[in-house]
């Protein structure tokens, strides 16, 4: 019966050429910061498989949101273990991210011929960054909504299409019911879909290009080293089963906090964002009235570009990024500054608001007291 079977399969498909292609040797000196891709493409299939058994109990309208999360984490049986492997690979899912792109930046692997490469798994890591902006809303607690009046007033300050996308986000004029039920289909269809098409087209360059190896590899290093199936893919294996069991234990040793119910009148809340973008917070603060626009807009957006066109700027031959120095202090300063930033953002002390802004005025709307409130605490004037 298992010949009968192998045989069946092997006459529809290619199942030969593919056993070849894994068996393929890969670069020598390929060491485990190679399976950080892999990790990453873990990452996002365990979140879709969380975020699918979450949504079957939860309802994207303010009326319900919060009780549906509370009773996820404490009625529904391992519901509290599945939204803390959600929350906890969030965050694991952009450190992956960006380890992967500074292993690349290191070992110059965005060099030709790929360029596509490297800006394919630049649009990841913001699709990953947009999954995070979206699913904290989700929870509807005071952190999640506080947080949500302050991104979206932030995204709101772009130049020329600021109030439009801040509408678009919103679904209005305040953040509300339609903003929520956006936010929920951004999180769970839109972004799923464009984060798994952009991972096939990434794979595709990935493989058809092969490995970028090291940059001491030799044209002979570059076809002699060890196949990657069954070599590499077993320590992609034990990559992924150390991080599976590292954020399993994260989950049930430390709960998902869950915040009061979220309460658009309460001027004195202090938000804070989730801690990767806690550097953009913090740079916020440095850029007050006119120059508000270089902290939440430009200085993101020039840091993107630069980041997305770095094959095409960076056209020296490959080399060890000791031996690129412009390439070795530009990538230091870039991740210390970062660093830093996030560290000041979740360290800094609340200001405590006017009794004006503790108080909205009789008559004042939701929508002004929440602006009120984003100004408060981010200084934006």
């Amino acid at each position: 019966m298992k010949n009968r079977m192998g045989a069946f399969l092997a006459d529809r498909l290619p199942l030969k050429d593919v056993e070849d292609h894994l068996k393929k040797p890969l670069p020598k000196h390929i060491n485990w910061l190679f399976s950080l891709g892999s990790m990453a493409a873990f990452m996002l299939i365990l979140q879709a498989i969380t975020g699918a058994f979450l949504a079957f109990y939860y309802s994207p309208s303010p009326d319900h949101a919060y009780d549906a999360v509370n009773y996820i984490s404490k009625e529904v049986a391992f519901g509290g273990f599945v939204r803390g492997l959600h929350h906890w690979g969030a965050s694991a899912m952009v450190i992956i991210v960006c380890l992967h792109l500074l292993r690349v930046v290191v070992y110059a692997s965005y060099k030709p011929p790929r360029e596509l490469t490297w800006v394919t798994g630049v649009f990841m890591l913001l699709i990953v960054l947009g999954f995070g902006f979206t699913g904290y809303l989700l929870p509807w607690d005071q952190k999640a909504y506080w947080a949500t009046v302050v991104g979206v007033k932030i995204a709101g300050t772009a130049p020329v299409i600021g109030d439009f996308v801040g509408k678009v986000l919103r679904g209005g004029e305040e953040v509300g019911a339609v903003t929520l039920t956006r936010f929920y289909a951004l999180h769970t269809i839109w972004l799923p879909w464009l984060a798994f098409g952009l991972v096939g087209v990434h794979l595709f360059f990935v493989r058809y290009y092969g490995s970028a190896g090291t940059p001491k590899n030799t044209p002979e290093d570059m076809r002699s080293g060890k196949p990657f199936y069954p070599d590499q893919l077993f320590e992609d294996a034990v990559a992924i089963f150390i991080l599976f069991i590292v954020l399993a234990a994260m989950a049930i040793f430390i709960p998902v906090p869950l915040e009061e119910l979220a309460d658009p009148t309460d001027a004195s809340y202090d938000p804070r964002p989730e801690w990767y973008f806690l550097f953009l917070f913090q740079l916020l603060k440095y850029f007050e009235g006119p120059l508000e626009v270089v902290g939440t807009f430009v200085i993101p957006t020039l840091g993107f570009i630069l980041l997305l066109f770095l094959p095409f700027l960076d056209k020296k031959e490959r080399a060890s990024l000791r031996k690129r120095p412009v390439a070795l202090t530009v990538t230091c300063l870039s991740v210390l500054l970062i660093v830093s930033l996030t560290i000041l953002g979740a360290i800094s002390p609340r200001l405590e608001p006017t009794p004006e802004q503790a108080a909205p005025s009789q008559g004042e709307t939701q929508e002004e007291a929440s602006e009120d409130t984003a100004v408060f605490d981010l200084d934006l004037e």
